[in-house]
């Protein structure tokens, strides 16, 4: 494996992420609503299969657009039908009324349009952003090929296990409202971290590696750090 390909994704992801983050906090009105609609959209999420990269580029779509407290439940479903179309097998798609069926919802086909477009408009139709998935499998591969003697210390000597482990960490760190604050990058760079902290003593290296390559700001980074940490305790 060369380094100069994981190079070029990962900075493909960064002018994405930072074509469309919208920055700064949630709004207050919606932090409360945030707690129930990430377990939703999960659920949903596994009751069509759909795949990991679905549900985070769902979640992707969602805090950029940034929509009002009473229009967040449409607004996740919409985001979640427009990551379905990017990311699932065209004959794997549900229909509008199989989506409302699960959602148990009374929203109509056309109430799903409107939200659709007002979505698309607020991203300017550009619907894929890098999401923390992306950066979680990049920045795995990244520690992997420049320190091979960390794939010693991995559970059964398998990366692809590791990074679902990590993903489900990732997860249950999105959950929390307080996390969505900070960039995708930001917080799979955390979940890379903490991991690395776990299992090698020289950490702080690959660490400082990946700091510079997705050139992240080190007071935000220390914040979410701090914040994930307080999370995965009961993880």
């Amino acid at each position: 494996m060369d380094e100069a390909p994981l190079i070029a994704h990962l900075e493909a992801a960064l002018g994405r992420e930072a074509r469309l983050w919208p920055g700064g906090d949630l709004q207050v009105e919606i932090r409360n609503a945030f707690q129930e609609v990430m377990p939703w959209l999960l659920r949903l999420n596994n009751v069509f299969s759909f795949h990991e990269t679905t549900f985070n580029l769902a979640l992707s779509i969602l805090v950029s657009a940034k929509m009002k407290e009473r229009h967040l439940r449409c607004a996740t479903l919409t985001s979640l039908r427009l990551a379905v179309k990017i990311n699932e097998e065209e004959q794997l798609i549900p229909r509008v009324k199989d989506f409302i069926k699960h959602y148990g919802s009374a929203y109509t086909p056309n109430e799903l349009l409107r939200m659709k477009l007002a979505v698309l408009d607020v991203l300017r139709w550009d619907r894929y952003t890098g999401t923390p998935l992306d950066f979680l499998t990049i920045f795995h591969a990244l520690v992997v090929l420049g320190w091979p003697h960390v794939l010693e210390l991995l559970p059964h000597r398998n990366p692809s296990l590791h990074v679902a482990s990590l993903t489900k960490q990732l997860q249950h760190c999105v959950a929390g409202h307080r996390l969505l604050r900070f960039k995708g990058s930001t917080l799979a760079l955390v979940i890379i971290t903490l991991e690395l902290e776990r299992l090698m003593p020289d950490w702080l290296t690959p660490t400082s590696d990946l700091l510079k390559k997705a050139q992240t700001d080190i007071d935000q980074f220390s914040y979410c750090k701090k914040l994930a940490e307080q999370h995965l305790r009961s993880f």
